[in-house]
């Protein structure tokens, strides 16, 4: 997470921008380890941003892995990739989206359904 993530979500709450660095933040939370952070973030976000795919893209990844949570992982992904279906190409997340690998990897995991 980068200082300037920290201050538009600390600062700039009301503003729909934050809810988009809160995505970022979420992300970054993921992959230093404080995954209930993460989780609960994205699952914040997820509904002031609905229909942002890439929100709901990470939630079913870190549902699946984390929580065990399979149907409700289905849900989120879903959503995801009904709006943007890209979101079934690891390469896509990993080059495009910039995804940190622990996320990555647990994406190739609930895709794989392993």
């Amino acid at each position: 997470m980068t200082y300037s993530q920290l201050q538009v979500t600390e600062n700039y709450k009301d503003l729909a921008l934050s809810d988009y660095a809160r995505v970022g933040r979420a992300l970054a939370l993921y992959e230093v380890g404080d995954r209930e952070e993460a989780i609960t973030e994205m699952e914040d976000v997820s509904i002031s941003l609905k229909g942002y795919p890439e929100v709901h893209a990470a939630l079913a990844a870190a549902l699946y892995v984390d929580k065990h949570a399979a149907l409700l992982a289905e849900n989120q992904f879903t959503i995801a990739t009904l709006l943007d279906p890209h979101y079934t190409d690891i390469s896509y997340v990993k080059e495009t989206k910039h995804w940190p690998p622990s996320l990555v990897s647990s994406l190739q995991h609930f895709i794989t359904l392993s």
